[in-house]
């Protein structure tokens, strides 16, 4: 049998909620996306193993878990040289390797981590950088009194939301999927190919086409935000992640319209793909997204937080051999990719790789578990509620350096890196995370299982959170630059004075990329 294809759709900021299948939130239709998992199978437990672009994304490349591969964050980040990539190991393997639209976020911008043909077109920032391929065209095919992606407002993190100011096909989701479907036209026939598709939606700009955008502007029935027993309204709007108190009723409800339209508008453009895909039954069709949104959940925005709506993602297949209509609850991650399709492919899985393949899922040839939970992480500095407040505080908030998540799709816990506070869902009861059972006294003992697994997986970690017995708050956590400094002393040359920068400037990446590659 000839090798098969592979196309990877993967969107950015996509909860798993938020898609049909999943039958959870009123207004979300996604029919094409969810005939992926209708002719194949839908992982209802795929979780980000850190809710963040960039980690997710090196999850990806490498099949490595952030602890191994040491990135944590989405700013100050050099280019890292990776020999093993998935990209690189399929290309050794005799395909052709190909990314269309939303990058790996990359440093240098146009660096292709092994794929083959790269066209990128990643409006993560209005710097129209000359080698995004996007940003070439909407320059060519609009006028600049158009303002370019964010010609109507919102930029790339804004919380604003409005229609798209621009014909349909200068939408990046549309332009990804006639990029994409260009190079299925012209591509070389003779070798077996796997082709990424980054969308940016439905991450903001919420900008949708008018269409998509007054579909979901005019109803009132959408659900609201998931507030829990344990929620506390911040005082202050604080952080830009957090600001889901301080947006008006307008505002909510132009950002709910905004990101549904985001959702809807791609579906059809995923629609594209798979009439395209279906040329060749020989094709597996990989539906995905890094993280999720908090969007609203909790009082919070954005991502990098434990809860469902940041952590919980889809994760389908389909393609040959994979029975229609299944379902599984079997926890999985981003690095699972890699050694997955590997293996469908017939290729060898390097040793490098923490992921564990999920072919036996896949075919039905064995239904067990390639793990009992799944462990993530968020690392950056966060401001979150306490009940326990001193009454002498002015705001609600303690200040909490990270936190620490397991769940096997079933029950999930939370550690707190700073504070040590616990929390315990019962995700089949009450996946919206709304009551904290961790000072229950009938859930001590579900509460103590929990916490031992934690302990044992932290176990050994450098920053100290596990002795072996117990968890220890008030701990660091590894930072990006942490890594970074690390590999510069490793790979320091002499008279090579580099220092780490939280944001270090094109040349200065470019350079650092050039000296660890000698």
């Amino acid at each position: 049998m000839a090798s098969p294809n592979f196309i990877v759709i993967h969107t950015d900021q996509h909860r798993y909620d938020c898609i049909g299948v999943a039958e959870r939130r009123t207004g979300i239709y996604t029919p094409y996306i969810d005939s992926i998992a209708y002719q194949g199978i839908n992982f209802t437990s795929a979780y980000a193993t850190c809710p963040l672009c960039i980690p997710q994304r090196l999850s990806l490349l490498t099949g490595q878990l952030p602890e191994r591969h040491g990135l944590f964050a989405n700013v100050g980040i050099p280019y890292l040289p990776l020999e093993t990539t998935l990209p690189s190991e399929m290309r050794r393997g005799g395909y052709q390797t190909a990314l269309v639209g939303r990058t790996m976020h990359t440093y240098p911008f146009d660096y292709p981590y092994g794929f083959e043909y790269y066209l990128p077109g990643d409006p993560s920032s209005d710097k129209k950088d000359s080698s995004d391929r996007f940003f070439h065209d909407l320059r060519e095919q609009s006028s600049d009194e158009a303002g370019g992606y964010y010609g109507n407002g919102p930029h790339n993190n804004s919380r604003a939301a409005a229609p798209y100011h621009l014909p349909d096909h200068l939408h990046q989701t549309k332009w990804a999927t006639n990029r994409a479907l260009e190079f299925l036209r012209h591509r070389d026939k003779s070798r077996p190919y796997m082709m990424f598709v980054g969308f940016y939606a439905p991450h903001s700009p919420h900008n949708p086409p008018a269409e998509f955008f007054n579909r979901y502007y005019a109803r009132q029935d959408l659900d609201d935000p998931y507030i829990g027993n344990w929620d506390i309204p911040p005082v202050s709007s604080g952080n830009v992640m957090s600001r889901y108190t301080a947006l008006s009723e307008e505002d909510k409800r132009s950002l709910y319209a905004g990101y549904y339209g985001n959702i809807a508008f791609l579906d059809t453009q995923v629609g594209r793909l798979m009439q395209a895909a279906m040329e060749d039954r020989n094709t597996y069709v990989i539906f995905t997204s890094d993280h999720g949104e908090m969007l609203g959940d909790h009082y919070l925005m954005q991502k990098n937080r434990p809860y469902e709506g940041a952590v919980h993602i889809p994760l389908m297949f389909m393609g040959p051999d994979i029975p229609d209509s299944r379902t599984t609850g079997c926890p999985a991650g981003w690095h699972d990719l890699m050694p997955t399709i590997l293996e469908l492919a017939g290729l060898p899985v390097p040793s490098s790789v923490d992921g564990k393949s999920l072919v036996p899922l896949l075919k039905g040839t064995d239904d067990t578990p390639s793990r009992s939970y799944i462990h993530g992480e968020c690392t950056h500095d966060l401001m979150f509620n306490s009940k326990k407040r001193p009454e002498s505080t002015k705001h609600n908030y303690v200040y909490e350096k990270g936190s620490h998540f397991l769940t096997d799709g079933k029950m999930k816990y939370i550690w707190y890196v700073t504070s040590g506070r616990e929390q315990l869902f019962d995700l089949q009861t009450d996946y919206q995370e709304c009551c904290n059972l961790a000072e229950k006294p009938d859930y001590q003992q579900t509460l103590l299982f929990w916490r031992k697994r934690l302990i044992k997986e932290l176990a050994g970690r450098p920053e100290g959170f596990s002795d072996g017995k117990n968890l220890i708050a008030g701990k660091t956590p590894r930072r990006t630059s942490d890594t970074i400094t690390s590999l510069m002393e490793q790979r320091r040359e002499e008279g090579f004075t580099l220092a780490f920068q939280h944001n270090p400037s094109p040349i200065q990446r470019m350079e650092f990329y050039n000296h660890l590659m000698i």
